[in-house]
Parts: structure tokens; C-alpha cells; sequence
């Protein structure tokens, strides 16, 4: 009984799987995202080197992408205010980028904040407000990322 019941879990997994690529490729196309994830937070001699990853889900290129970032140490106090610039991004485009944030220990950093979206520059139907409402954060760092 317990093989009949692999060998019919191994026969439908090729499905299960379809079906779970589809939705996930459906909610994707339904609602295109900015996905920004803090990939990685190093303590290096000038401060805190943090690696951003940027994926565009949207159907338009974008050809400047510039965030307003703020730096809130490990109390919650903000202490440093930064500006990001990505570059450019077409459709479907990954791309990863190090920043450095001077005069800290990663350790010092609890969160950064993307206050704003000062710039995104491309087809007509791009706009500073359109990407701001496409993002959607992550982070794997010990450091949080939020909008």
C-alpha cells in the first residue's frame, strides 16, 4: 500500500508542480512588483557594505532608479540619510549592486527605511509614484528592509 501510495505522489508531483509555477507566474503578471531585497550586510573598514538586489517585474524598462533611504541605528534612532541610485533596468532585469554606508557597524544598524522614491526615469507609464507602489522589500541580512 505504502509504495501505491509513492508511485501515485511521484506521478502527480509534475503536476503539483505546474500548477504552483502558474500561480506563482500568474500573481507575478497580475500585479508587476519592484522586488529590492538586502541580500548581504558586511562590517568592513569604512563602515557597512550592503549588497541590494533588484529585480523589475514591471512590462517597462526603467533608466534611473534612485531611492531615499534612512538608517536607523540599534535603538531605533535614525542616524544617517542616503540616496541610492540603481541604474538602469529593463523589463525582467536582476541586478545586484554594494553600497557602502560609512561610519557604522552593520551590528549598529537595525533597520533601513525607503522613505521615498526620488527618481524613476523610463517609458510614460513610469513615475517616482508608480515604482514607490511596484516595491516590494525583503531582506536576508540581520538588518531589516521596509517601505
Amino acid at each position: 500500500m505504502n509504495k501505491l501510495v509513492k508511485l501515485f505522489s511521484l506521478a502527480l508531483a509534475p503536476l503539483w508542480i505546474t500548477q504552483i509555477t502558474a500561480v506563482e507566474a500568474a500573481n507575478t503578471t497580475s500585479n508587476p512588483v519592484i522586488a529590492l531585497q538586502l541580500n548581504k550586510a558586511e562590517t568592513t573598514q569604512s563602515g557597512c557594505r550592503v549588497s541590494l538586489l533588484v529585480r523589475n517585474h514591471l512590462q517597462d524598462e526603467i533608466k534611473q532608479l534612485a531611492l531615499d533611504l534612512v538608517v536607523f541605528d540599534s535603538t531605533g534612532g535614525i542616524s544617517d540619510f542616503l540616496s541610492m541610485k540603481t541604474g538602469r533596468l529593463p523589463s525582467g532585469k536582476t541586478r545586484v549592486q554594494q553600497y557602502d554606508l560609512p561610519s557604522s557597524s552593520c551590528a549598529d544598524i537595525s533597520s533601513l527605511l525607503i522613505n521615498d522614491v526620488s527618481q524613476c526615469e523610463g517609458t510614460e507609464n513610469v513615475s517616482p509614484a508608480r515604482c514607490l507602489d511596484s516595491l516590494n522589500v525583503s531582506s536576508r541580512a540581520a538588518i531589516e528592509l521596509t517601505l
